[in-house]
């Protein structure tokens, strides 16, 4: 078998031969998943996480328990998911500009 390597641009010009009409009106009771492999915890371990294209790996860290203020958690629950995402994204700025702790 021999593989087809396309540009980028290539990719964007091919035809979707998707008939996206019957899978919006699948039920997960129509999906066949006979050939794929129930996933084990320890598949799960080795897994690589991607989000938008970007590695999730460098993201995760330790699990620590903190105390922060009600305001604060609403504050970023406000903003929609992934607020404990942002939460930890605001404390990693806040230590690249250690020096106003300073």
């Amino acid at each position: 078998m021999e593989m087809k390597s396309y540009s980028l641009e290539e990719l964007r010009n091919l035809k979707d031969e998707t008939d996206w009409e019957r899978v919006r009106n699948m039920s997960d009771e129509d999906i066949d998943f006979s050939d794929i492999p129930e996933l084990t915890d320890e598949m799960a371990a080795k897994g690589i996480r991607y989000k938008n294209g970007e590695l999730l790996d460098k993201y995760f860290g330790d699990q620590v328990k903190v105390s922060i203020k009600t305001e604060i958690v609403d504050f970023f629950k406000n903003m929609g998911e992934d607020w404990e995402t942002r939460i930890n994204e605001t404390l990693s700025q806040a230590v690249k500009f250690k020096n106003i702790f300073s």
